[in-house]
């Protein structure tokens, strides 16, 4: 049984989870039907977990080749055949869209079903081996539990959820770059066109610098819309500051070490970011009480 909970990622679909949830609260502000975000939590987990045991199952081969991944079930063979994989993240996934097409709505199922199909489909299948693009335009996958939790509260795609969708898309490369930067002799040994793995130290620095400044000043200027509030931009202000300081810092000095803190933080840094604009959604009512 736990190797088919690692094989779910639960701690991607934490991440996941938090941004789908954010975006529902940013919608409904404090008008919160529990029912509808329970469904939305478990159909979420079932969507996430089905899509990272797809993505095991596909990419069973180049795990064994990379350090960073070689324990993994399929790899070891502790899971075999390794087709099990397959029908279990193809199962987790149709439960997930049926929960969400009958007990919340159509374009819930049909957002889940988006990310699903971009993580699957376009990066894992198309752009993760082939091109250094890959994790730029698949990190979309991510920006799609905030459709779907946007969906799940009022059957539309509001302004905050798709601020929050954009965040996670400006935020993927820059994550998944300093993690790749550390391993990037494993992804040169599995002939991964990751950038970091195909470009020199300065060139992928500068890119890992660029695109985490990026996030910080976008973060900050979503405050000028009409999304979000001032607990939020304290938040965004703070937390800019400290992921601006490290991306300068690795910059200047762009060592292992320099990398993993800033992908250490990078993952802190959007988990706060999101709880942050769920406090700022709910100001209001805390105001009335």
């Amino acid at each position: 049984m736990s190797d088919y909970v690692q094989l779910m990622k639960l701690r991607i679909a934490a991440l996941l989870l938090l941004v789908a949830a954010a975006a529902y609260v940013g919608t409904s502000g404090p008008h919160i039907n529990p029912v509808a975000f329970g469904l939305l939590m478990l159909a979420g987990l079932l969507a996430s977990s089905g899509s990272s045991a797809v993505n095991h199952y596909v990419d069973r081969d180049i795990d064994g080749v990379m350090r960073r991944t070689s324990k993994r079930p399929l790899p070891t063979g502790r899971i075999d055949p390794a087709v099990r994989a397959l029908i279990f993240g193809v199962v987790l996934t149709a439960l997930s869209l049926t929960i969400a097409y009958v007990w919340i709505n159509p374009l819930t199922a049909a957002m889940i079903g988006l990310g699903f199909a971009v993580y699957v489909g376009v990066y894992t299948l198309g752009l993760k081996r082939t091109h250094i693009s890959n994790i730029v335009i698949g990190g979309f996958a991510g920006s799609c539990p905030a459709l779907a939790g946007s969906a799940a509260a009022a059957n539309a795609i509001s302004l905050p959820a798709a601020l929050i969708a954009l965040l996670v898309f400006l935020w993927t490369p820059a994550h998944f770059w300093a993690l790749a930067f550390r391993s990037r002799e494993d992804y040169r040994r599995a002939g991964l066109p990751m950038l970091p793995a195909v470009k020199d130290t300065a060139t992928s620095a500068r890119a890992i610098a660029l695109s985490s400044a990026i996030v910080a000043v976008s973060s900050i200027a979503f405050f000028f819309t009409d999304a979000f509030h001032d607990t939020y931009f304290v938040a965004a202000v703070a937390l800019g500051v400290v992921l601006l300081y490290l991306s300068v810092q690795f910059l200047r000095e762009p060592t292992l070490e320099h990398a993993w803190t800033g992908y250490k933080f990078s993952g802190i840094y959007l988990a706060l970011l999101l709880v942050a604009m769920m406090a700022d959604a709910l100001v209001p009512l805390a105001l009335r009480l």
